[in-house]
């Protein structure tokens, strides 16, 4: 069906009863999340949520989702938009004023805070790492990814220490989001900082779940050993980053590398690598305590028969781990139906 067929079939099945018709959308939102137009199909859907809403209701709604008339993900998209387009200025002034709407619009306060935590894994680690003893509202929009917007039209304007103020608090809105650490790595190469640069790839690799997370950490990592002219360390890393995911930007800082020292680079040893881990006190692989809760969540998921559910979750342990027996279970999963 068109997106256009989907939202007149989702109309004809309001009830009229407020409270019933929004938890109804709600359902309609996540039955459609996998659909080519997810993200239309969604953002109609949220226009429509917002016309049934009683009047009353309204003026607080827009008050919160709505930045001179447009909604705030749609101000985003058309930031975005002029940011592919090199309109880096008119592209500043709209994620300027989102972050300023945001921040007047999505306060924390002593009873709850407010979290764009994007899956329930992101949602289980936020309670194994922080344990909030604050309500935890969720937000209509991913904030962290609009707050790290703006931190990184700040960055591309060449301020880069109010960027990392701002990135502070993309995190702040999800400290799960390693997108915003990324960004304000660059802020720090950008600064030649590298001790804080050092500390915010280490507080990455803490929260990484994925293999490319992780290979781009290492990354990091080598571009902060050649920063401080600690080569051989820095071939360490970006080999080992090879290892984890095929990272275009290795080969080319290898070669940097080599023209620098002009030795001949080939694989160091595992000895050589785990050596220069431990010299940065940092542990290979993933986090321990993130496999952890990723196990948990895979064996939970199909103890309670989810099925679906378990094969996301054991996908994501395997490939922080290449465990054989988690392949096995994977290979039994996918024979069931």
């Amino acid at each position: 069906m068109s997106v256009k067929e989907i939202m007149q079939e989702i109309r004809d099945g309001l009830s009229g009863e407020y409270g019933v018709d929004m938890a109804y959308l709600e359902g309609q939102v996540t039955k459609y999340k996998n659909h080519e137009n997810a993200a239309d199909i969604e953002s109609q859907i949220a226009e429509l949520a917002y016309e049934i809403l009683p009047d009353e209701k309204k003026e607080q709604v827009a008050r919160m989702m709505y930045l001179d008339g447009k909604r705030l993900d749609a101000v985003m998209n058309e930031a975005i938009q002029l940011i592919n387009e090199g309109k880096h200025e008119e592209a500043f002034k709209l994620t300027e004023g989102l972050y300023t709407k945001i921040r007047i619009s999505y306060r924390e306060t002593e009873e709850k805070m407010y979290l764009s935590l994007r899956n329930p894994l992101e949602h289980q680690l936020y309670l194994y790492f922080y344990q909030p003893s604050k309500r935890l509202e969720r937000p209509p929009f991913d904030l962290s990814r609009m707050v790290m917007l703006h931190g990184f039209s700040l960055l591309e304007a060449g301020r880069a220490e109010e960027a990392v103020s701002v990135l502070e608090d993309a995190i702040r809105f999800n400290p799960l989001n390693t997108d915003a650490y990324f960004e304000m790595a660059e802020c720090f190469k950008y600064m030649k900082q590298n001790d804080d640069l050092l500390g915010c790839t280490k507080e990455t690799l803490s929260i990484a779940t994925s293999p490319e997370e992780i290979s781009r950490c290492y990354c990091n990592l080598g571009f902060y050993c050649v920063e401080i002219e600690d080569y051989d360390s820095a071939v360490c890393f970006y080999y080992e980053a090879m290892v984890y995911a095929d990272n275009p930007i290795v080969t080319a800082e290898l070669h940097h590398i080599h023209n620098i020292t002009k030795k001949k680079l080939s694989p160091p040893t595992r000895k050589l690598v785990n050596a220069a881990f431990e010299k940065y006190g940092i542990k290979p692989g993933a986090n321990e305590e993130v496999v952890s809760v990723v196990a948990a969540l895979a064996k939970g998921s199909y103890e309670e028969n989810d099925i679906l559910r378990a094969k996301i979750y054991f996908r994501i342990l395997y490939s922080l781990t290449n465990d054989p027996d988690v392949k096995k279970t994977i290979d039994q999963l996918a024979k069931i139906k």
